[in-house]
Parts: C-alpha cells; structure tokens; sequence
C-alpha cells in the first residue's frame, strides 16, 4: 500500500514492461536482497532482480537462510555471461531470475541499459567522502547517481532499512518535481509499505518493509533490454530453430547440487537407521529451475518473438565425410558454448581450454573428455602432440574414441587439412555422428 500524506492507496504505483521482463537492480545488496524480491513478487508481473555487491550473498552458499518451510525456495541457472550467478522460483507463476553478480554497485550499473526500477538501502555507496570533518551523506548528493540508469516512467524506491534518525538527511528532498541532473527529475509518490508475504527475510525478523518512492522522469536514451537480458539467459543468446530442441524438457539441476532423489534417499536412510545416518543439512530440493508446461510457454514465446534474441551467428561450413557430419567453425569454441549444449555435445579439448569452456558453462562438463589428468598413467593418448607436422597420429581419429555423446566438438588439430579429415572419417564407422572443429586461422580445413 502506499501512503502519500494522510490518503491511503492500495497499490504502490510500480512500473510494467511490455513483452519483456521489469529490470530491476538492488545495488550493495547482501541479504536485504530478499526485500526487493518480495516487493517485486507482489508487484506480480515479470522481473528480473539483478544485486551488485562485493559479497553477494548467493542462495545456495547459506542453504537455511534462504529457504521457505524447509523447502529450497531459489533453484540455481547457468551462469550469466562475465559475472555471476543466476536463480529463479518455479513455483512463481510469472518469469522471475535472481542474479547475484559480485561487482562494485557503481562498476555493475556501467552495462546496464536505462531500467525500470532501482531499489536503494544503503545511500552511501553512491557518495565519496569529501574531506570535510562535517560531511554527512544525504539524499540530493546521491541522487543523481542513484537514478541515472533508471527510465523515464521508472521508479526509485528507497528502503528505509538503514535511515537512522542520525541520517535524517538522507531523505531530505524537495516537495514536487526536482532536478537531480540534466535531463533527469524526481517527484516523491508517496511512503510505500509492503507486508513480507513470500520469503521471509533474514536478519532483523522484519515482518514488512518500509520505503519512500520516486517517480523518475528521464530524457537520456533508453539503450536496449534486450541486449543486457541476453547476457543473463542463455536461451535469448539461441536461435528459434535451437530452443525448438528445448521443448518438452526440463533445465537440469546446477551440476553439484543435491537432487531431490538424493535428499529422499538420505532423508529414508536417516529414519531407518538415525545412529547411522544424519538428517539432510540442506532444504528439500527443488526438482528443477522451471515447470515444464511454464517452460515451454516462455519457449514458444521467445520463438514467436526472435526480435528479442541475441543468437551468436556462426561462420560455418558443413560436410559429409563418410557415415559422419563434419561443421566447420571458424571462430572460437568460446563463443557458442550454449549452441553446443544444445546438441548435448561432448567437449574434446586440452585441459586449459577445457577448463576455460566450463568456467562459462560447467554443464558441458558431464560429456567433456579429460585429455591431460593429473596422473600421468591415466593420459588417455599417450605423448600427446596437439598441431604441426609432428602432431599424434591419426589424433582425429583418436580424439573420436574419446567422445561421450554423438557429437563431438574440438578445436583445429593435426595439419588442419580437408585431406587429413577425409583420411580419418572415410571409413569410420563409430558412434560419432556430428563432429564440430572450431578453427581460428582463415587457411585451415581448405
């Protein structure tokens, strides 16, 4: 509800966004970050709440204190692109992504496109101490750098959390439409309240939460949402034709991460023999980050609207060597490592770029091939030469030995020559199906 001066409203006047989820960020956020999620799931439309912070405080890194009832309440995504961790709530009934990035909250706010709504507990973090014995952070310092990022028609809100009555000036304000900077005013809508009715928040035991809210308007240039959601969700950075491969499935759990097979059985084990076997230490897991019919609906929809997807074009060259399909890349593997979890591809590479791969996405990690392990003995193909005229023999054929799926993805290896490849494929007759060679160098595989 929404107080301005003695007149009561039901409804705090936030923002809605069309064919798109709400932006909003929460700067410095830590575990107050739970107070901006519950607003934003009784505002009941679409969101995405992205939290900058040096300490992020991630869902599953304190499993309790971010649960609901003794159930796990956020179920972890794949990694935004750069910086990050990404979770959602399948049991929201409309889009919601918690992002937690561990950024400076002004460094955080450099990419974002203009937003929607920015929620602020801790002025501070937008001031620099001046020198002066009395200086005293207050709201108008703050302003301009609170709201220069927000929209025109967005929303601050300003959590009154850590105004003490020492700080009075931080909201201290003029009455009606002010300028904060050039092109950018704030009016006070009002004194908004929200009852926590979702997730309990930490630290405090506050029951509701108290804020002032702004209405932004502003002259700058929007930039593009959907340019800045495709960093968050690798289903935006995909063309139509491969989320179709998508549908009628579920996102797999953060690989690591207990299911709920293992929490039952641990929790069984327990009952049946409580001197042998310690309770689960971690909330009842969630099956999986969405529910399938949601899934596919917000699939079906990303399809229909291609305008708001961010797919990585590929330079490719495709071939038919034997039994086999050859894709000729020509670029780096980085780059389209969401295309190639699409095709449950099988990583085959040296161990640095492996673990270059599965830093951006660690759910290739089930079928990459570990071609240099620790102990020597166990190396897969023997004094290994990668590239040149003294590379492994036959390594094509030795790398396709390796792979765990029916398509294999690599990087250009031996002498690099359409000769050498036809040599190895003519007459293979394995379970690879589809082998995928990223190349750099403009002459290779010609």
């Amino acid at each position: 509800m929404l107080w301005k001066g003695n007149h009561l409203f039901c409804n705090v006047p936030l923002p809605k966004a069309d064919d798109r989820p709400l932006i909003v960020s929460h700067p410095g956020a830590h575990m107050n970050y739970l107070a901006s999620w519950n607003v934003m799931v009784e505002h009941g439309e679409p969101f995405v709440l992205v939290c900058d912070d040096l300490g992020p405080a991630y869902p599953d890194g304190w499993w309790a204190q971010h649960s609901k009832d003794g159930m796990e309440y956020f179920a972890r995504l794949q990694n935004p692109q750069g910086v990050g961790q990404a979770y959602r709530n399948p049991d929201l009934s409309f889009q919601n992504l918690l992002v937690h990035r561990g950024l400076d909250a002004n460094k955080g706010m450099e990419d974002f496109p203009l937003i929607d709504i920015m929620y602020v507990d801790f002025i501070e973090i937008f001031l620099k101490y001046n020198g002066e014995v009395d200086w005293r952070p207050t709201f108008m310092a703050a302003a301009p750098k609170m709201v220069e990022k927000v929209r025109d028609g967005g929303v601050l809100i300003i959590d009154r959390k850590n105004v003490h009555e020492d700080y009075d000036q931080w909201l201290e304000f003029p009455q009606g439409e002010f300028e904060v900077s050039p092109g950018i005013t704030l009016e006070h809508v009002g004194k908004g309240e929200w009852l926590i009715l979702d997730m309990p928040l930490n630290g405090g035991g506050r029951d509701e939460i108290h804020a002032e809210v702004f209405r932004v308007s502003n002259s700058n240039p929007p930039g593009n949402p959907d340019d800045f959601l495709a960093t968050l969700m690798k289903e935006r950075r995909l063309a139509p034709k491969d989320l179709e491969g998508f549908k009628g499935t579920l996102p797999t759990r953060w690989p690591g991460h207990p299911t709920l097979d293992d929490y039952t059985e641990r929790l069984f084990n327990h009952y049946d023999h409580p001197d042998a076997f310690d309770r689960p230490d971690y909330p009842e897991p969630l099956e999986s980050s969405w529910k399938s019919e949601k899934y596919d609906e917000w699939l079906q929809w990303l399809i229909n609207h291609p305008e708001s997807l961010r797919p990585i074009e590929r330079n490719e060259r495709i071939m038919q060597m034997g039994s086999t399909t050859v894709r000729l890349v020509h670029g780096t593997i980085l780059a389209h490592l969401d295309w190639l979890q699409t095709k449950d591809a099988s990583l085959v590479v040296r161990d640095a770029l492996r673990e270059s791969c599965l830093a951006e996405n660690l759910f290739l990690g089930k079928n990459a091939a570990n071609l240099q392990p620790f102990m020597r003995w166990k190396k897969p193909i023997r004094h290994m030469r990668w590239s040149g005229p003294d590379a492994t023999p036959n390594l094509t054929r030795e790398l396709l030995k390796l792979s765990k799926s029916n398509v294999m993805a690599t990087i250009s290896h031996g002498i690099a020559t359409l000769e050498e490849l036809e040599a190895a494929l003519t007459d293979y007759d394995g379970e690879v199906e589809e082998l995928v060679i990223f190349h750099l160098d403009e002459e290779d595989y010609r």
